[in-house]
């Protein structure tokens, strides 16, 4: 419910994680700037390639965390996925219009 449509998600059958598919042209790093600054944390999931990462990947960890916690985690996690979605992109990164300076 808190996942906008296009965002798709393992079902683990056991584990304590789940792998996430971010819609193509988002790069998890970048996103991964922006929720640590709300308290979520997550592996861009480029780390669990031998070859051709997948930018727009990650994986979420939730052991040693209860409920409340995860349930938290993952609407700050939504609500900033929803936010930088609307964001326009130039070749695949977000770009900040506030922070481009005219010369």
């Amino acid at each position: 419910r808190h996942m906008p449509e296009e965002v798709q998600w393992t079902h683990p059958g056991g584990g304590m994680c789940l792998w996430v598919e971010l819609p193509a042209g988002m790069d998890s790093s970048e996103l991964l700037i922006h929720v640590r600054e709300r308290g979520v944390l997550f592996a861009p999931g480029r780390y669990f390639y031998l070859q051709n990462p997948q930018p727009n990947t990650l994986r979420l960890g939730f052991a040693g965390l209860d409920e409340r916690q995860i349930a938290r985690g993952i609407a700050t996690l939504g609500a900033l996925l929803r936010i930088e979605m609307r964001k326009p992109q130039r070749g695949g990164r977000r770009v900040d219009s506030a922070r481009v300076a005219l010369v």
